[in-house]
């Protein structure tokens, strides 16, 4: 495999990419701001390093790509394309424009308890998406998750699901450990197989930095704070943090637990029992982060009796005042005051949603689509989102899901392989070709599909068509000797028929039964085929001659030359035949036996 290495920007990917900036750089792969040309839309191209690449699997790549991809939901960054360029796999991704939740920890070390919770409940619902998707991220930091706009009170996005293990493991053996040292969960560790329960781990040791502002665990190196997820248990974090719910810090520690079946079973159960909790501080705390405070001046300058001035004055400030408040009021109406926040109608239905926007004072405009994760109806996104800047009685498009996709198979037997495909395209282009026999389809015709027809699959789920080879080969059966209505039969019951029936003599088959057959035993017919018969007539019969007064010799050579089996009887000894058991004339078997007597 032929690989670059270095900064790509300003390559052009796939002929629609243009990579305009580096934004992220990591040891296994670089991530870019680039233009969609055909689309001319803003993606983030995520490129696998030549570091990345070793022990690279296409295959594998390529199948967890279009997994995600087929990820719909507003807490995950969606994956649009995947490929190779010029030997470094890449994947392109929604751009997200704001920061990460390590930025953002990094100015604020900790969160407030309910902006902690209400963003460990958006990543939570992210990762549901997945768990039910069959995904397993294996590497939930704060590096992965999006802020757009900068996370205040905007959609956080969950990035990187399972390309790290599609490029360095396998999901279902494990494979080398991928994963943050200071997040990993212990089975991991342990070389277990990740599950949606590792999430969980890693998601409950994320919610404890954004309440303590530091993770549970340190260590010299990042196989010592390893050994510490398997061999420690992760401490309430209302130890570093007294202004936790208690409720909130047992939650913690039981998602954390080093135990998988202790665990909330995926990120959904973890979900419910956080929404479920009530996130006001301990009493005698405020809950807040604390803050720096700054001096402000609050002492206004009052002047004397020389500083009055005169009515006209007065009135010229007056009118001055006015006109400012007015034009500050203009001001804000067009640059402020016409502008409110979008609400959310992330909690209505396709049905219910018009009428609750009209409340709000906004139009709405429904857009559909398949969801594997949101059921029929419900209202998975929105644009503009919660909280951003919208005008007054301005359109606000939310996304309704359409339930998961799902497609019929429908009923193909009897059709040309060509039209069955043509159907099958509308929902997928995984079509494979099985060939069998068969006594009802002509040769070329479909018989029927794998999974069969009525059944309904995803859109892209492969499906196998079984085409006709038309009617199975027979093999016609040994006849010779079968009494010629036993020979019928026999091929009647294999399908076949009887051709022409013909008779010839023979010493050795009996009369009634095959001497032959056409075509011969064994050989392969159609159903239908006819099979030419030739039935024993019984010995050839031979004219009997006089041999009566020849000498007993030349009378035995004559008749055993005939085919006949000659007896002899002789009285005197001249050897004269003087009489025999057939007469003269009449007609004989072929073998069959005629006595003579000499003198």
């Amino acid at each position: 495999m032929t690989t670059t290495t270095g900064d790509l920007t300003g390559a052009r990917v796939d002929g629609r990419y243009r990579l305009e900036r580096l934004i992220a750089r990591g040891g296994m792969a670089d991530v870019y701001e680039a233009r969609d040309e055909r689309l001319d839309r803003t993606v983030a191209v995520k490129m696998i390093t030549a570091a990345g690449a070793e022990g690279f699997d296409l295959k594998a790549f390529t199948h967890e790509a279009r997994t995600i991809a087929r990820l719909s939901h507003p807490n995950v960054v969606a994956v649009f394309d995947q490929g190779v360029h010029q030997g470094l796999p890449y994947v392109v991704m929604e751009y997200v424009p704001g920061t990460t939740l390590r930025d953002l920890l990094n100015r604020r070390r900790r969160l407030r308890i309910e902006e902690a919770v209400e963003l460990c409940g958006q990543i939570l619902d992210g990762l549901q998406a997945a768990h039910d998707a069959g995904l397993v991220h294996r590497d939930v930091k704060p590096e992965n998750i999006l802020l757009k706009n900068g996370g205040r009170g905007d959609r956080v996005k969950v990035v990187d699901f399972g390309l790290a293990e599609a490029v360095h493991g396998d999901r279902d053996t494990g494979g080398p450990l991928v994963a943050t040292a200071a997040y990993v969960a212990p089975e991991l560790v342990s070389g277990e197989p990740a599950q949606a329960a590792s999430d969980v781990y890693s998601t409950a040791i994320l919610l404890y930095e954004l309440l303590t502002g530091e993770v549970p665990f340190d260590g010299p190196d990042s196989g010592a704070v390893a050994r510490r997820h398997v061999e420690e248990d992760v401490p309430s974090p209302r130890i570093k943090a007294p202004d936790v719910p208690e409720s909130l810090a047992e939650l913690v520690t039981a998602a954390a637990s080093r135990r998988p079946g202790a665990r909330p079973v995926d990120a959904g159960a973890f979900l419910r029992r956080l929404q479920a909790i009530d996130v006001k501080p301990v009493p005698g705390t405020t809950g807040q982060v604390p803050r720096p405070t700054r001096a402000v001046r609050t002492t206004m300058v009052v002047g004397g009796p020389d500083a009055k001035r005169s009515w006209k004055a007065l009135i010229t400030l007056g009118l001055i005042a006015a006109l400012l408040v007015g034009v500050a009021a203009a001001g804000w109406w067009i640059g402020i005051g016409r502008y409110t926040s979008a609400p959310s109608l992330l909690g209505q239905t396709g049905d219910t949603v018009a009428a609750y926007a009209e409340e709000q004072g906004f139009d709405v405009r429904i857009d559909e689509v398949f969801s594997e994760s949101a059921p029929a109806g419900k209202v998975i996104s929105q644009d503009p989102e919660v909280g951003d800047r919208i005008r007054q009685g301005a359109t606000i498009t939310v996304v309704v899901s359409l339930g998961p996709e799902r497609y019929t198979v429908p009923e193909l037997a009897g059709e040309s392989e060509e039209a069955a495909r043509e159907a099958l395209a509308r929902f997928t282009d995984q079509v494979t070709v099985e060939r069998d026999y068969s006594t009802e389809h002509d040769e070329g015709a479909v018989i029927g599909t794998q999974p069969p027809s009525g059944e309904e699959v995803k859109a892209g789920a492969p499906v196998t068509l079984i085409v006709s080879e038309g009617f199975p080969p027979l093999e016609v059966p040994d006849l010779v000797g079968m009494d010629e209505g036993d020979a019928v039969a026999a091929l009647e019951a294999e399908g076949l028929e009887v051709g022409e029936v013909t008779e010839r003599t023979s010493d050795t088959i009996d009369k009634g039964r095959v001497v032959e057959q056409s075509p011969a035993p064994d050989a392969h017919a159609g159903p239908g085929d006819e099979v030419d018969l030739v039935i024993s007539a019984g010995p050839e019969l031979i004219a009997v001659p006089d041999v009566v007064g020849e000498d007993i010799a030349d009378a035995r050579k004559t008749l055993e030359d005939l085919g006949f089996t000659v007896k002899t009887a002789q009285i005197w000894f001249t050897g004269t035949v003087f009489d025999q058991s057939v007469d003269a004339g009449e007609e004989a078997e072929k073998g069959s036996e005629i006595w003579l007597w000499a003198r």
